[in-house]
C-alpha cells in the first residue's frame, strides 16, 4: 500500500499568517465591490452639481466601469509578466 501525499497532521491547519492573509484578501474584495457600487449612490448628486439628464449620467457608469476593467486587465497582464518577486 502506498503511503498518502498528504500526512494527517498537516491537513486542516490554519496558522495565524494564513488567517491573516485570508482577511486580507477578503478585505480587498470587500472594497474593490463597494468602490464599484459608490458610482450608482453618487449618481443623483452628480446629475445635480452638472444638471446631466439620464443618458449623460448613463454615459459616465459606462466610462467609470470600462476604465476600471481595462485597468484590471493590464493590473493583471503586468502581474504574470512580472510575477512574484
Amino acid at each position: 500500500m502506498t503511503s498518502p501525499l498528504i500526512s494527517p497532521a498537516s491537513e486542516g491547519r490554519w496558522t495565524p499568517r494564513l488567517w491573516g492573509t485570508l482577511l486580507v484578501l477578503c478585505a480587498a474584495m470587500f472594497l474593490d465591490a463597494l468602490d464599484v457600487s459608490m458610482v450608482g449612490v453618487a449618481l443623483p448628486s452628480i446629475g445635480a452639481d452638472l444638471g446631466l439628464s439620464t443618458s449623460a449620467l448613463q454615459w459616465i457608469v459606462s466610462g467609470y466601469i470600462l476604465g476600471y476593467g481595462g485597468l484590471l486587465l493590464l493590473g493583471g497582464r503586468a502581474a504574470d509578466l512580472l510575477g512574484r518577486r
